[in-house]
């Protein structure tokens, strides 16, 4: 499966410049998946493709500490909703900044319902089995990483 809406959002909130400036580092920003729910379904697309159900969440991006005004990252996350939400997607955001000892804010923002499709190919030996067919995540569909950061330390004996 592709990167979750949530996941997208806040890599671009990681990669927005405002004047020259970031919102913050990307090592500040943090996302997860709060109050998930699966609807079940069973809709034949593409011949041979499979809508098995809808996923849906709310999802929570947290930026700490974060120095850029909290109209500025709730602007930039409302514009990126309106363009890369879907119909089932809510494009309201609720957020909170809490004010550190240091004069940052610790931001929250949270999109109380997003929506994933979960979509399956028919094959022969796929682990998901509905009305006598075979199904599995086709090629477009896996997770894959686009970058890892891979820390260590080295010592001598």
């Amino acid at each position: 499966m592709s990167k979750s809406k949530i996941e997208k959002l806040k890599q671009h909130l990681v990669s927005v410049e405002y004047q020259g400036h970031k919102l913050a580092l990307n090592t500040q920003f943090d996302s997860w998946v709060e109050g998930g729910r699966i609807e079940p379904s069973s809709k034949t697309m593409n011949g041979n493709g499979l809508l098995a159900a809808r996923f849906y969440y709310s999802g929570v991006i947290s930026i700490n500490p974060c120095f850029a005004p909290v109209a500025l990252i709730c602007a930039f996350a409302s514009f990126w909703l309106q363009n890369n939400g879907g119909r089932y997607d809510s494009t309201d955001i609720e957020f909170s900044a809490d004010v550190n000892d240091d004069n940052s804010n610790e931001v929250e923002l949270t999109i109380n319902q997003l929506c994933e499709d979960i979509e399956l190919i028919q094959t022969d030996n796929g682990p998901f089995e509905l009305n006598g067919n075979r199904y599995d995540f086709g090629e477009q569909s896996l997770w894959v990483a686009e970058s890892f950061l891979l820390q260590g330390t080295v010592s001598r004996a």
